[in-house]
């Protein structure tokens, strides 16, 4: 497989940031937010097959698009610590006041390695944001969601949040980024 090519969108709640990874006409989303009409127009722009939606945690501005992606035929994975964000007020939704369409994931993981399609990734379980929070490495890819940001930290307020849990995951993920990955942050 060639180096995969990265798409960024920007969702309108939180800005938020969804991906696209792509390579050899397959594509894997990484936490959709509520992009998904501009990320399927690309997808058909590029002719691709998108393979799964993987996400982050299960806090609703990363996965409003889910339930979309799902009907039509995309499996969706998450952590099995957040898999019941999914279908629970643990999405946070109600709090700020948002309709979230209900989902059961297709897939839970766990850390380790995990192979889709054409697409080899790492998962590495980093709680503290959420229970289930997890970073994905793609080749030299560091998809962090809410753990850490170009120029701070994730909330570890939510009811399932841990500042210490948070800043044990970011000295786990540091020596990937000291090494040169490339940072793609959930904002």
């Amino acid at each position: 497989m060639k180096r995969p090519d990265v798409k960024v969108f920007v969702s309108d709640i939180f800005q938020e940031k969804a991906y696209l990874i792509y390579s050899d006409g397959n594509a894997i989303v990484i936490d959709p937010g509520n992009c998904y009409n501009s990320i399927i127009k690309f997808v058909k722009n590029k002719h691709l097959n998108v393979l799964a939606v993987l996400l982050t945690h299960g806090h609703f501005d990363h996965c409003m698009s889910c339930k979309s992606f799902q009907e039509n035929g995309v499996l969706v994975y998450i952590h099995s610590l957040d898999a019941d964000k999914l279908y629970t007020d643990g999405n946070l939704a109600n709090m700020f006041g948002i309709h979230f369409d209900k989902l059961f994931a297709n897939r839970t993981i766990e850390e380790g390695e995990l192979c889709i399609g054409n697409f080899e990734l790492l998962i590495l379980h980093t709680p503290g944001h959420s229970a289930g929070s997890v970073c994905y490495i793609i080749d030299n890819y560091l998809f962090s969601g809410d753990i850490i940001f170009e120029n701070g930290i994730g909330r570890t307020n939510f009811y399932d949040g841990d500042y210490k849990q948070l800043m044990q995951s970011i000295q786990k993920i540091k020596p990937y980024l000291d090494n040169g990955y490339k940072l793609f942050p959930g904002h």
